[in-house]
């Protein structure tokens, strides 16, 4: 008899491969790492409703909903600006579970609210040669002046539409693409980031 048991796995499981890829003569100066078991919930406010969502986000979650191009983070959650009106919610691990019955609860008279924790691959990018990597792909300015923790946006990484926002100063930034488009953007990163020596780790 067939066995029809469906064992859960992130978006990258059937891609990603650990270890150090490119130059081998150098301490690597970019690290990848996959972030699984998270929650990501998409918020669009209803016209004129962007007020009272973002004073019971407030004050039922202690986080503001950020201006644009802005993140607001406090243990483990965080929200993340996308477009005028619109945030991704990301929670981590324990967090993760009741993420998306939690924002029904609380947003759906004033905004609509989208499960995405399937949806997605989220990739964290971290080092000390990170930004020359991204720069490679993405037509922001990373320097830190211009692009700092805290700080979001949404953009193109080799033609492929990412999610992006810096969560440290090491700096690390977390990628955040459609599943279908997560296996190209991984081969990407690690070929801009082979000159550099390149180190996939786990959890």
């Amino acid at each position: 008899m067939v066995d029809l048991n469906l064992a859960s796995r992130s978006a990258l499981a059937p891609f990603i491969k650990l270890g150090h890829f490119g130059a081998t003569d150098v301490e690597p100066g970019v690290m990848l790492r996959e972030i699984v078991d998270f929650g990501l919930v998409s918020l669009t406010a209803y016209k004129g409703q962007g007020k009272p969502l973002s004073d019971v986000i407030q004050a039922q979650l202690g986080l503001p909903l950020p201006e644009a191009l802005k993140v607001s983070r406090r243990d483990g959650l965080s929200i993340i600006s996308t477009a005028p009106n619109q945030w991704l919610v990301f929670a981590e691990r324990e967090m993760a579970e009741d993420l998306y019955s939690t924002l029904v609860a609380l947003a759906n008279p004033f905004a609509a609210v989208v499960d995405q924790s399937h949806a997605r691959a989220v990739i964290d990018v971290s080092g000390s040669r990170a930004r020359e990597a991204l720069a490679k792909g993405i037509s922001l300015d990373l320097h830190p002046k211009a692009f700092q923790t805290g700080e979001s946006a949404t953009t193109l990484a080799s033609q492929l539409w990412i999610t992006m926002w810096q969560t440290n100063d090491l700096p690390t930034y977390r990628l955040s693409i459609f599943r279908g488009f997560g296996e190209s953007l991984l081969n990407w990163l690690v070929s801009s980031a082979n000159e550099f020596g390149c180190k996939i780790v786990g959890q």
